[in-house]
């Protein structure tokens, strides 16, 4: 059975985080700096603009 619109959009959005989570960077001259992950309203419009765009692509294909 085929995923939904909803499930792929937040499948998109778990990834999204996955790959944007905090960090620890070590610059040349020995200066850590922590890289933030993203926030809650990026999250939702994460999920929102792919369900959008999937559901745009079903309409145009039918």
């Amino acid at each position: 059975m085929s995923k939904s619109n909803k499930e792929l959009a937040v499948d998109v959005a778990i990834e999204y985080i996955r790959a944007h989570q905090k960090q620890i960077i070590v610059s040349s001259n020995n200066v850590f700096k922590e890289t933030s992950m993203i926030d809650l309203e990026s999250v939702n419009n994460i999920i929102k603009s792919v369900y959008e765009t999937l559901d745009e692509l079903d309409q145009s294909t039918d």
